[in-house]
C-alpha cells in the first residue's frame, strides 16, 4: 500500500502539466486542449439534453455559460487533484503546523485548495526544502491558472459580441433567405452589393475566430435576432439563391461564400456525427413576385446540386441551435395536378 502510495506523485505531476498545457492552448487561441475539449463535449451534451427534455430551445442559450464555467472548474479541479496525488505521494511533505504530526489526506487537499489559490494560510506546512520548492511551484500554477483563466475568457466574451452583433444585423436584412435577397434588390443595383460589401469583413473576422476557437460553435442565441447558427444557415441560403438572378454575380458573393463554408467546416469538426439530410429547394416565388429576374429551373437546381455539401452543413448547424429549416428559408411548395374536369 506505501509502495502504491509513493507512486501517486508520477499521475499527479502528468495531470499538473496536462492541465497547465490545456490552460496555455486554450488561452493562445490555438484550439482546443484533449482537456478541455473532453469537458466541452460533456457540458454540451448535458445542456443540450436539459434542451430537450424541457422542449425549450431557449435552454440552449445557457451553453455559454454553461461552457466556461465548466472549462474554468474543470481545470481547477484537474490541478486541484494533480497537486494533491503529487504531495499525499509521501507522508512526510507536509505536517500540521500546531501539532507538528503529518498532514490527513483532508489536510492535504485543503493545504493544496489554498496554495494554489495563492492564499498561503499556513495552517498546513510543507516539510524540507524539496516540498517547499513544490509548494511554491503548486502557488505559481494556480496563480498561472488565474492569469490565463482571464486571458481565455476575454476573446470568448469578445467573439460572443461578435456573433450576436452579425446575427442582428442580418435579421434586420430579413428574416429568412428569401426575405434577405428581396429587401436587397429592391435597393436597387447597389442594394445586394452592398449587403455583401458590408457583411463580407464580418464574415472574414468570424471565420478567424472561428478557426482560432471551434468552441464557440457550441454557443447559442437566446432567440432569432441574435443566434448565429440561424445567421448563418439564412445568409448561406440566401447567397445560394443569388446564383437563381439572371444578373451576373455581383462582387465579392464567391468570398462571402468562402467564408459561409470554412465556418461550416469549422462547425462540422466540433458536432462530427450530427448529420442532417439535404434541405429542400428554396422558393422562389417571394423572387418572381418582387420582379426580379430568374434563370431557368433546371440550371437553378443543377447549381444548388454543386452545393450540396454546404447545404447540407447549413441544415446541421439549424438544426443544432433547434431551428426548423421553413425558419431559414420557405421551402419549394410542390407543383400539384390540376383536378379532372
Amino acid at each position: 500500500m506505501d509502495l502504491l502510495r509513493g507512486l501517486l506523485w508520477l499521475p499527479g505531476a502528468v495531470l499538473v502539466l496536462a492541465v497547465l498545457l490545456d490552460v496555455l492552448l486554450s488561452s493562445l487561441q490555438a484550439g482546443e486542449g484533449h482537456l478541455s475539449r473532453w469537458i466541452h463535449r460533456a457540458v454540451y451534451a448535458a445542456v443540450r439534453a436539459v434542451a430537450r427534455w424541457t422542449a425549450h430551445g431557449s435552454v440552449l442559450a445557457w451553453s455559454t455559460v454553461a461552457l466556461i464555467s465548466g472549462t474554468l472548474l474543470g481545470w481547477t479541479a484537474l490541478l486541484w487533484l494533480g497537486w494533491t496525488l503529487v504531495f499525499w505521494a509521501s507522508p512526510s511533505a507536509l505536517e500540521v503546523a500546531e501539532t507538528g504530526q503529518p498532514a490527513s489526506f483532508e489536510a492535504t487537499v485543503y493545504f493544496v485548495g489554498y496554495t494554489i489559490s495563492t492564499l498561503g494560510l499556513g495552517d498546513v506546512v510543507a516539510r524540507g526544502a524539496p516540498w517547499r520548492w513544490l509548494t511554491d511551484a503548486a502557488a505559481i500554477s494556480g496563480f498561472f491558472l488565474l492569469t490565463f483563466a482571464i486571458t481565455f475568457i476575454v476573446p470568448v466574451a469578445q467573439a460572443r459580441g461578435s456573433r450576436r452583433e452579425f446575427a442582428l444585423r442580418l435579421y434586420r436584412a430579413g428574416p429568412t433567405a428569401q426575405a434577405v435577397v428581396v429587401n436587397a434588390a429592391r435597393e436597387g443595383a447597389g442594394g445586394v452589393q452592398g449587403l455583401l460589401d458590408d457583411l463580407a469583413p464580418s464574415l472574414n473576422a468570424l471565420d478567424i475566430q472561428h478557426l482560432s476557437s471551434p468552441n464557440l460553435h457550441r454557443f447559442h442565441g437566446r432567440g432569432r435576432h441574435d443566434a448565429l447558427d440561424l445567421a448563418l444557415p439564412v445568409l448561406g441560403e440566401a447567397l445560394l439563391m443569388l446564383g437563381a438572378l439572371q444578373d451576373d454575380s455581383p462582387s465579392g458573393l464567391r468570398r462571402c461564400l468562402d467564408s459561409v463554408d470554412s465556418l461550416t467546416r469549422s462547425y462540422e469538426l466540433v458536432h462530427r456525427g450530427r448529420d442532417a439530410a439535404v434541405p429542400p429547394a428554396p422558393d422562389l416565388q417571394p423572387l418572381r413576385e418582387a420582379g426580379l429576374p430568374l434563370r431557368p429551373t433546371a440550371e437553378f437546381a443543377a447549381h444548388l446540386h454543386r452545393h450540396e455539401a454546404l447545404r447540407r452543413r447549413l441544415h446541421s448547424m439549424a438544426r443544432s441551435g433547434l431551428w426548423a429549416w421553413d425558419q431559414v428559408a420557405l421551402p419549394a411548395t410542390p407543383v400539384r395536378a390540376a383536378p379532372d374536369g
